[in-house]
């Protein structure tokens, strides 16, 4: 079993000296303050793909932070910068309100849809960038979003927002709806604001009502009335999602004082029993309803974010049931898998995205998304 001490130290060293320089530089288009998509595996940007507003946003958020805490404190200029560059960009750029979807290097519109996963990282970023620098440019983007979530993106019947406008298909998706959770409590963190809080309790209420089976489990997808699809028992789940909630559902309790050990428990109980491999920390990216595994390979996000979860188990004595029969250093398992399989030496602060049932690359490029994944994921280790 690796030490939790080193393995903490060398993720530290990943964040600080590689994989942040890394991407505030070759993954960082300084004359348009403006985040690169993705590079190939030599590091060399790749500057025609389409930019997205959520890759845009999970950036500044991540180098917002790692100003904040002083992991990486040059990146605040870039932070600052690029969350401004977002809002001129992105926010009614097509004169219409809400954030379009994505733009290119140049910042013409190329898709105008107002995606609600794009939206919620959209806040997660301003909120960041509010907790290290405020400004009323800031809190008006926020409140922009906010009202443009209340107004046609809700679903006054079934409860909830649409996952996108137009909408691209006729399943709703428990993803989007985390992702606001997540920005909806960083919004709070930064502000304190009581009016935001309520906000988290109606997605923490939707949640609970709607996105788990009668097992506990967390459902991926779902009908216009919240009903699982394509049918109760045949939906899809995924341990990274289950994982990432539990992690949600404690920083809600945190923030509410709302004793949240009975959901959380189910989701660990599903996502350890659905995904995770013990013995060597891997995590395979999809099950059915049953628990069994429809999907072998490995995506280095769910590793992330079981970090963020168990870490934050672990520091909270490892008493929940559902974890009785597992060993509290898997978190260390996972994070060693983290740096060896994902981001290997080579790739000099790169990464590998996912790997297939044999544990090989799949990917010709290092997505920048995976960044907000790998950098919260490894400052859970404490």
């Amino acid at each position: 079993m690796p030490e939790p001490a080193p393995i903490r130290e060398a993720a530290d060293r990943w964040l600080r000296d590689r994989a942040l320089p890394l991407w505030s530089r070759a993954g960082f288009d300084a004359a348009g303050s403006s985040f690169i998509e993705a590079l190939d595996l030599d590091r060399r940007p790749l500057p025609d793909l389409p930019r997205r507003l959520m890759v845009q946003a999970r950036q500044v958020a991540v180098f917002a932070d790692a100003a904040r805490t002083g992991i990486f404190p040059e990146g605040g200029a870039i932070a600052r910068a690029a969350a401004e560059a977002m809002i001129a960009r992105y926010l009614a750029a097509d004169g219409a309100p809400g954030w379009v979807f994505s733009v290119a290097a140049d910042g013409r519109v190329i898709d105008p849809t107002r995606d609600l996963y794009a939206h919620a990282f959209a806040l997660f970023g301003l909120a960041a960038t509010r907790r290290l620098a405020p400004s009323q440019r800031i809190d008006a983007a926020i409140d922009a979003t906010l009202a443009f979530l209340d107004g046609p993106f809700r679903d006054p019947h079934h409860g909830g927002w649409w996952d996108a406008l137009p909408r691209k298909d006729h399943l709703r998706r428990q993803n989007p709806h985390m992702h606001l959770f997540e920005a909806l409590l960083a919004l709070h963190e930064a502000t304190g604001d009581a009016a935001i809080l309520k906000r988290c309790a109606e997605i923490d209420a939707l949640a609970r009502r709607h996105f788990l089976n009668a097992a506990g489990a967390l459902v991926e997808d779902f009908s216009d009335d919240w009903r699982i699809a394509p049918a109760p028992g045949a939906g899809r789940v995924e341990a990274g999602h289950q994982f990432e909630w539990a992690w949600l559902f404690r920083r809600y309790e945190a923030a509410s004082g709302v004793n949240r050990d009975a959901v959380v428990g189910s989701l660990l109980d599903s996502a350890v029993r659905s995904g995770l491999d013990p013995a060597t920390g891997r995590i395979c990216d999809e099950a059915g309803e049953d628990g069994i595994i429809r999907n072998h390979a490995s995506r280095s996000w769910p590793h992330a974010e079981a970090l963020k979860a168990l870490a934050g188990e672990r520091a909270r004595g490892w008493h929940l049931a559902a974890l009785a029969g597992l060993d509290p250093g898997i978190v260390e398992r996972i994070a060693a898998r983290l740096l060896a399989r994902y981001c290997p030496p080579e790739l000099g602060g790169g990464w590998i995205d996912q790997l297939d049932a044999a544990d090989r690359p799949q990917s010709p490029r290092m997505p920048a998304s995976s960044l907000y994944h790998l950098y919260f994921g490894f400052r859970a280790l404490g």
